[in-house]
C-alpha cells in the first residue's frame, strides 16, 4: 500500500523520517488539521513534552476514528515555536512512532494560534480501501 523512499543518490534523512511516500491507486486518505496539546476540556499542558504527547494522543484518536493507527501515517508536518524543543521533539517522536518513518517536514515558527501552544502537528494517513 505505502512505499517509503530514501534514494541512495541523495543525502540520507537527517533524522527518523523518509524522503518520500508512494501510495497505491485507490488508497483511502485521511487529512488531519493541525493538532495541538489540548485536553478534551480545552486545558493546555504547560510544558513541551506534555503538549507533544497530548498532540500525538489526539492524532491517535482521530486515526482510530478512521480505523487507522500511527503506522498509517505517511506525511507529518511539525510546527515548533522554538528551536530549543528540537531535541525533545525528536526523542518523543521516536518514543511514539518507534521504527515507523513517515515523510516529515519540520518548521520553527514565530507562534501558533494561541501563545500557550508550543507545538502543532498536521498529518496525512493512508489505508487500504
Amino acid at each position: 500500500m505505502t512505499r517509503f523512499f530514501n534514494p541512495e543518490t541523495i543525502v540520507p534523512p537527517h533524522n527518523a523520517y523518509s524522503h518520500g511516500a508512494e501510495l497505491e491507486a485507490g488508497t483511502r486518505l485521511l487529512y488531519m488539521s493541525g493538532q495541538v496539546g489540548s485536553e478534551k476540556d480545552g486545558s493546555i499542558a504547560s510544558d513541551f513534552e506534555a503538549q507533544m504527547r497530548r498532540t500525538y494522543a489526539n492524532i491517535e484518536e482521530i486515526l482510530k476514528g478512521a480505523g487507522m493507527g500511527l503506522q498509517n501515517l505517511v506525511k507529518v508536518t511539525t510546527f515548533l515555536t522554538g528551536r530549543e524543543y528540537l531535541a525533545d521533539m525528536r526523542r518523543i517522536r521516536g518514543d511514539i512512532l518507534g521504527g515507523h518513518r513517515p515523510a516529515h517536514t519540520l518548521l520553527i515558527v514565530a507562534g501558533l494560534a494561541y501563545e500557550e501552544f508550543l507545538i502543532e502537528v498536521e498529518c496525512v494517513a493512508a489505508a487500504e480501501s
